[in-house]
């Protein structure tokens, strides 16, 4: 298995966040991991994360297990990669029902 990382850091002393993305990748899985606060401010990273130029196996998860929060921006950007095939795995109960609610 092979792992790599893409820190993002936000303002600054104690009201400081980070959202971290990391990758990895093994003989036919592509995992993209989100850690930290998922808001709307992160979706153009995340999106380029799940871009198809970033990897060529066949199957694509995007894993939120370490996900602490995620906001209605972030919510709405989650729609896409399920859409397009890419598997969500370790997705909040919240974020599961607000998908489901706004499909239908």
């Amino acid at each position: 298995m092979c792992t790599s990382v893409l820190r993002l850091r936000f303002g600054r002393g104690l009201n400081e966040h980070m959202f971290k993305i990391t990758f990895e990748t093994e003989e036919n899985e592509f995992t993209v991991n989100l850690h930290g606060n998922f808001t709307g401010e992160y979706g153009s990273a995340v999106e380029k994360a799940l871009s198809p130029q970033r990897y060529s196996r066949d199957k694509v998860i995007l894993d939120l297990k370490n996900v602490t929060l995620v906001d209605r921006p972030a919510m709405e950007l989650l729609r896409g990669p399920k859409l397009k095939g890419i598997k969500i795995r370790n997705t909040p109960s919240y974020v599961t029902r607000w998908i489901e609610q706004e499909s239908s």
